[in-house]
């Protein structure tokens, strides 16, 4: 067993196929942990996802390192001292290399900006997370995401190197941790210096764009997420899409939606307003009195059902309040402060197909019958 796993990825970033002599194989929960004396694939570190590929055509489930050894977990065993090949996925490796060096160059404007560290970094499947130690408002924001932006527009190249102790003594850099060797250095430009393990793009350029989506106050500091390259591109799209269809639903151009919504928002309350006086009159005009009420409507929301079936209980001995949802079928909330609602959902149910729950006080659900023979269940067979 050697002492440490040679990282192919630290000479060569770019690189996807290599050759390696299986040292060990062991019986995992999760498959059989296989140990190479080398290896292209980036074991799951630093708040970064491993790399994904096939090791002899068998998938890599997990890639983890502990003391230098880097173990990759197979789903089915290797012949110990065989030579094998292994191809990484570059897709997954590259979306990986443009987000963690667009995070460099945010972090190090933070840090060089507002005195600010990172104390935290996450790089998921949908976006990449990245926490500061100080409060950011969205005017600080919207500096470090056009300063970042310009970093890649400058095509600045990006050195990953080892340095020994005595160039390290001399170096100011980033860092979590109290490195002492084995320290690699992320340089980029003036931007940033940064102690890192994780492959990065050759130049800024190949970042393509950072996108800072969202960033909210998070353990007395700031969290911001952020996407990259085809990630950001994807998201543009998205968000594009809904833009348009927006536009169409509102007749509206893109520059007129805040204001439109902001007027839908208006008519809502108008219409709610509306919706309680017409609720209002419909109980108003139900005499007080023994026995049970129907009511149908075809213009009502779930909303009104209720203030309806409300105001009437306290009218009837138990009430029905019925919203047309499509030929011969309808929602309905049936409500009693003094028979089981329960009960009366059952009659319609064994009667009609009423499908619905609640409480003995009031219920809900739909049915599939007439308006007649709704009638004829629920006024002349019930008292």
């Amino acid at each position: 067993m050697i002492s440490k796993t040679i990282k192919l990825y630290d000479a060569d970033a770019y690189s996807t196929q290599f050759e390696a002599s299986v040292l060990s194989v062991n019986k995992c929960n999760d498959g059989y942990a296989v140990v190479l004396d080398k290896t292209l694939f980036f074991p799951e570190e630093g708040g970064q996802s491993c790399d994904k590929g096939k090791i002899d055509s068998v998938n890599v489930t997990t890639v983890s390192i502990s003391d230098g050894i880097i173990t990759h977990v197979l789903a089915q065993p290797l012949e110990v001292g065989k030579t094998v090949h292994g191809e990484i996925d570059f897709s997954h490796r590259y979306r990986n290399m443009q987000h963690h060096s667009g995070e460099h160059i945010v972090s190090g404007l933070v840090n060089k900006t507002f005195g600010y560290n990172n104390v935290g970094f996450h790089l998921g499947k949908t976006d990449m997370t990245m926490d500061y130690d100080g409060k950011l408002c969205d005017c600080d924001i919207q500096v470090i995401e056009q300063a970042a932006n310009q970093a890649i527009y400058k095509n600045i190249k990006i050195i990953a190197e080892y340095r020994d102790s005595d160039t390290l003594a001399s170096t100011e850099y980033r860092s979590k941790l109290d490195l002492k060797e084995d320290v690699r250095i992320v340089t980029i430009g003036n931007y940033d210096s940064c102690a890192c393990c994780a492959p990065h793009v050759a130049t800024t350029g190949e970042i393509g764009i950072i996108k800072i989506v969202d960033f909210y106050s998070y353990k007395g500091g700031t969290r911001l997420h952020a996407m990259c390259g085809a990630d950001a591109l994807a998201d543009y799209n998205k968000k594009q899409a809904v833009t348009y269809e927006l536009m169409s639903l509102l007749s509206t151009k893109a520059e007129n939606l805040s204001e439109s919504v902001k007027n839908l928002q208006q008519l809502n309350v108008k219409i709610s307003a509306m919706t309680k006086k017409y609720c209002q009159a419909v109980v108003d005009n139900v005499e007080q009195a023994d026995g049970g009420y129907l009511h149908f409507d075809e213009n009502i929301s779930s909303g009104g059902l209720r203030m309806i079936a409300n105001g009437l209980a306290a009218k009837r001995k138990w009430c029905a309040v019925f919203e047309k949802s499509g030929k011969d079928s309808f929602s309905f909330i049936i409500a009693s402060e003094k028979v089981n609602a329960k009960e009366l959902l059952s009659k319609l149910s064994a009667s009609s197909g009423a499908r619905g729950g609640g409480t003995d006080k009031m219920v809900q659900g739909s049915v599939n019958a007439s308006k007649e023979e709704i009638e004829n269940v629920l006024l002349f067979h019930i008292v």
